[in-house]
């Protein structure tokens, strides 16, 4: 029964092989089955719960995320994510969801392992209405490297602080125990990503979080899939999209595992007046995506949100709070283009290493040292110089590269 129920929570990512007007919800996370839409003998609850024997509250049959990984592990089949090592696999045959093949590199990285070539980044300068600014690309990995950030710990949820959550002058933070579900919503609830409207913890919302924010999923893709990988090129029946793959992608091996660019901002990464802006929307709305996903993110991290049009730049004016004082602006003048916190930022996990002698030194908001990631993706805080030329010598079409492609 055990084996069985695992095969039925398996079928979280059929969907990859399934155009649908909602691309978040699949196997067991669909609202539709879920909710009774499309019947009432879908046996989606069978994959997590029972009625009367369960072992965790909730009426789960294992404690989260213990529960979450018997499909989305390492060494599970029952889902093509493999959100511990930060890679997707190809769609399998037969009763197991999971092919041998990957995919690629998951775009939110992995709690234990991540592919993100962090000390080989690139960048492309270009002309912007008589400014020069620069667009950044980071490759790749072959194979995964250890993490040295993760958003929670997967082996042992502990109560962290929440930086930057609460009202100016509210302290560092509030403490918070993360798990899967602070995040995702397990019964499929239509948004990006499953995304809750207001994140949680096992006690309920985030006490700090009052206004539900929804983050759109892409809809109307004649042919489209799930896209949790950081390749970012149509494939070969897309007709409207670059951000999205298509079935014969996801099937037969279109790409190879390396292909992809952590920083996604232009299709392709070196684009300059003639690409494609992305404004990192993997959903496939660049009109919305990131004002949406900076406010979701804001639930938590409020105090990380700063518009350009809020009293000034962030970046030289006076919040008035005294640790989150002066910020880096994540909204350009209150419109859609400003930079997305997961342009900068992994969601799960990253392999940045920062050994520098300034990078290693820096402080969490309570003042205590740390050579942390701080999830971001490239080494030794390198994302700066990704899109900043301080000094202002970087000249039209220079080309900073790494030893390698990025994209195809």
């Amino acid at each position: 029964m055990k084996r069985l129920a695992f095969l039925i929570a398996g079928g979280a990512l059929l969907l990859l092989l399934n155009a649908a007007p909602v691309l978040a919800d699949g196997g067991p996370h669909s609202s539709t089955v879920n909710s009774g839409i499309a019947g009432l003998n879908g046996d989606s609850c069978a994959g997590c719960h029972r009625a009367h024997t369960a072992q965790a509250p909730l009426l789960l049959t294992e404690e989260e995320p213990a529960l979450c990984l018997t499909c989305h592990g390492s060494a599970s089949t029952g889902a093509t994510t493999d959100v511990m090592s930060g890679i997707q696999y190809r769609v399998g045959t037969g009763e197991d969801t999971r092919g041998s093949a990957v995919l690629g590199a998951l775009r939110a990285g992995g709690f234990e392992k991540a592919r993100i070539d962090s000390g080989n980044a690139s960048r492309v300068a270009y002309d912007s209405f008589g400014a020069i600014r620069e667009t950044p690309g980071v490759p790749v990995l072959g194979a995964g490297l250890n993490v040295t950030s993760t958003h929670m710990d997967v082996t042992t949820p502990s109560a962290g602080t929440v930086w930057g959550s609460g009202a100016i002058g509210s302290g560092a933070g509030a403490s918070m125990t993360l798990e899967c579900t602070s995040c995702h919503n397990p019964h499929g609830n239509g948004q990006y990503r499953i995304l809750n409207d207001i994140p949680g913890d096992g006690a309920g919302p985030f006490v700090e979080a009052t206004t539900p924010v929804t983050v759109q999923d892409v809809s109307n893709q004649t042919g489209a899939t799930l896209n949790y990988t950081v390749i970012q090129q149509k494939g070969t029946e897309g007709t409207n999209s670059t951000y999205l793959l298509y079935a014969s992608d996801v099937v037969s091996g279109g790409y190879g595992d390396t292909v992809g660019d952590y920083m996604h901002r232009r299709v392709p990464w070196n684009a300059t007046a003639s690409g494609t802006y992305s404004y990192d929307a993997p959903n496939g709305k660049p009109s919305s995506f990131s004002l949406e996903i900076n406010d979701w993110c804001a639930q938590c991290h409020t105090r990380y949100l700063a518009d350009d049009i809020t009293g000034g730049q962030p970046y030289e004016t006076n919040s008035g709070d005294p640790i989150y004082t002066y910020r880096h602006g994540t909204q350009a003048n209150g419109i859609s283009r400003g930079t997305a916190c997961t342009t900068c930022h992994v969601a799960h996990g990253s392999n940045a290493a920062m050994p520098g002698e300034y990078s290693s030194e820096v402080e969490y908001p309570n003042g205590t040292p740390s050579a942390s990631s701080r999830l971001l993706k490239i080494d030794n805080r390198g994302t700066c110089q990704g899109c900043h030329d301080p000094t202002g010598t970087i000249t039209d079409g220079t080309v900073i590269n790494g030893p390698g492609p990025i994209v195809p």
